[in-house]
């Protein structure tokens, strides 16, 4: 799925998703990762949602962002309500979605100079 044609200045964006690899600007990546417009990609230890907790999500909530879209891979699935209280209690919105949805809404947001933070658990296309 190619989700752009240009590069933005001085910012990172999802170019396009593939079942082998999400492509961060002109980067492919086959692992989780931690998304921002404004700082490198970082690789982030979660395979799944149960990978979820206050240790893995320690570098989101360092970031500061106002909104965090966490793609649960190819399939939708919902955190447990331990972990959505963490972004509660932090008072950082949360919006859960697939690997598509958020690499589409992220770049959005991005675009828009908004606080944004993706957190994709990577999952491989079938």
């Amino acid at each position: 799925m190619q989700l752009t044609e240009h590069r933005p200045d001085h910012s990172y964006f999802v170019h396009s998703l593939h079942d082998d690899a999400i492509r961060i600007v002109d980067r492919p990546w086959s692992e989780s990762l931690l998304l921002t417009p404004d700082r490198a990609p970082q690789s982030w230890p979660v395979d799944s949602i149960e990978g979820l907790t206050e240790e893995t999500l320690a570098p989101v909530f360092e970031y500061g962002p106002d909104v965090v879209l966490l793609a649960t891979g190819r399939s939708l699935r919902f955190p447990s309500s331990d972990v959505q209280r963490l972004f509660l209690a932090r008072h950082v919105g949360l919006e859960v979605m697939t690997l598509e949805s958020a690499a589409r809404t992220f770049n959005v947001l991005a675009s828009e100079e908004r606080r944004v933070l993706a957190a994709l658990i990577w999952q491989p296309g079938s």
